[in-house]
């Protein structure tokens, strides 16, 4: 049981010189004495072994038997940074041990931050990869900023090396653990708490058999900790990155997470409460998390967030001057910053960011796109391609089936939020496919909308007006303004669907131009005071 929970924290064996010296098990070492007796033989380092044999090692989210001074005194190698009596609470940490998530917190915040699972002397400077997964900074005279006793670094033990320090050693949170420990961050921590999960990893769980129904039966389960969360924002819980988090207070949290999920209203599907707060965090979030190493290289001029396109042709989450009075990353909004072990977390006391900017977005939906075309009538169509800097990659375009066909064309329109939008048709001067053609007649047209309640009846609404476009210019045509009740973002099936159909009388023909270039349609989010 000692070897299967020492191999829990087992990590990569470093390759210097003095790593290839004591990285044999302690073939080479010079004391027959083991750790455990080296802590035990010292006059004041009697607080440290004491919470050592109260401290469960714990395997497969589980505590098992072996306590942490079980471990010093096996065969596995360690290098341990012991701090002396009186310099550390021990009487709070026996305390914690009492129960088993407090016995867990305490291994992990504690005891593992003062050990390591290979050998290392003080004499070098060099990142450590603790127990714990923290990678602490080792300088000639200290560790991660704490002093050695004098003349008590690297005492060796026939399965490692013991340091005496002055003082405990601090435990730096990454940014994951930060947001969901400490209670200054519980508003936006507690979303990403709510949806960590345990799951079972079949391929190191033991089959022992199958059931009657044919599910598998795990002699040994190994599971680990998940988090849908931690993809999506570049996963901030890893320790050997480098992330810039702007972290609101919970009362701004709380404020912004309000005003959100009225543009995420899911009506009456399944599970529309779920999806509301998934996608409504995800919004706020995702703008919040940046790294260092790849989007803030030019922090003077711009950052990106880890939720960064390449091919976001709209330039979403990127920010010009944000260390500049009214930045995001300026004092207008960030009060301090806490260091982590995996980056710094900027605390916002007021929230620098609008709808509009994280994800009230204009929704556009190009005409061109045969799956977004639902239904039409008495026309034919064909999609072109064209290179313009007014006009997207292509655009539709829609023929009457005869010269006097009044044409009907329906499109759905995906990830549309709740909320109120200016809708628009972008239609194209026929000089764009024939720089020669001199027809410059306007098509004229009206629109309707259907959409769902939020008991999930569907409706329609028809515009009052007729619209008609600017045959000389790229025109977007206003269609009005409508405040769509149900949400579709994230959904396979779009809730919204706009229907365009030409209202050309007879009499008008010489007017007007049946056949028109359809770019795109556009929906401009309007935001209600």
């Amino acid at each position: 049981m000692i070897a299967v929970a020492a191999a829990a924290f087992a990590a990569a064996a470093c390759t210097d010189t003095w790593d290839e010296h004591y990285g044999d098990g302690g073939s080479n070492l010079v004391s027959d004495k083991s750790l455990l007796q080296l802590v035990e033989e010292a006059d004041d380092l009697n607080d440290f072994l004491t919470v050592l044999q109260h401290t469960h090692v714990f395997n497969n989210n589980k505590p098992t038997k072996v306590t942490y001074a079980d471990l010093l005194a096996s065969d596995q190698t360690f290098t341990v940074w012991a701090p002396k009596d009186g310099t550390f609470n021990a009487d709070s940490l026996l305390e914690e041990c009492q129960t088993v998530a407090g016995d867990s917190m305490c291994g992990q915040h504690f005891v593992q931050n003062h050990i390591a699972h290979y050998i290392s002397n003080s004499t070098e400077e060099k990142s450590i990869q603790m127990l714990n997964g923290k990678f602490l900074e080792a300088e000639p005279g200290s560790f991660q900023g704490v002093s050695y006793e004098t003349d008590r670094a690297n005492k060796p033990a026939k399965n490692g090396l013991l340091h005496v320090v002055s003082t405990e050693l601090p435990y730096l949170y990454n940014v994951y653990e930060a947001l969901t420990t400490l209670p200054e961050f519980s508003g936006i921590g507690s979303v990403f708490k709510s949806y960590e999960k345990l799951e079972l990893d079949e391929n190191s769980s033991i089959q022992s058999g199958i059931d009657l129904d044919g599910n598998i039966v795990y002699s040994d389960s190994v599971l680990y900790r998940s988090n849908i969360l931690y993809s999506m924002f570049g996963n901030i819980h890893v320790e050997d990155s480098n992330f810039i988090m702007l972290v609101p207070e919970a009362r701004v949290w709380d404020k912004v997470y309000n005003e959100a999920l009225k543009y995420f209203n899911y009506g009456s599907v399944v599970q529309a409460d779920s999806l509301r707060r998934l996608y409504a965090s995800q919004a706020l979030i995702r703008d919040l998390v940046y790294n260092r190493n790849v989007g803030c290289s030019h922090m003077v001029d711009s950052v990106y967030s880890t939720s960064y396109s390449l091919y976001d042709e709209e330039r979403h989450h990127v920010y010009y001057k944000p260390l500049a009075p009214g930045g995001i990353f300026s004092s207008s909004f960030v009060r301090d910053t806490m260091a982590c072990s995996n980056g710094a977390i900027y605390n916002l006391y007021e929230w620098p960011f609008t709808p509009e900017q994280i994800y009230f977005y204009p929704v556009k939906t190009e005409a061109e796109i045969s799956t977004l075309m639902t239904d039409y009538q008495d026309c034919t169509y064909a999609a072109r391609t064209v290179v313009a800097d007014s006009v997207s990659d292509g655009y539709l375009v829609i023929s009457p089936r005869t010269s006097s066909s009044n044409w009907t064309m329906e499109f759905q329109i995906p990830s549309v939020l709740s909320g109120t939008y200016e809708i628009c048709a972008v239609v194209l001067p026929r000089t764009v496919y024939n720089t020669g053609d001199r027809n410059f007649r306007p098509c004229k047209f009206t629109a309707s909308i259907s959409y769902e309640t939020e008991d999930g009846v569907a409706q329609t609404y028809s515009f009052d007006d007729e619209v008609e476009n600017n045959p000389y210019v790229v025109d977007t045509v206003e269609i009005g303004k409508f405040t769509i009740p149900v949400c579709s973002y994230g959904q396979p099936d779009a809730k919204v669907h706009l229907t365009l159909e030409c209202s050309i009388s007879r009499m008008e023909s010489g007017r007007y131009n049946r056949e028109m270039y359809l770019d795109c349609l556009y929906f401009k989010p309007i935001r209600e005071e």
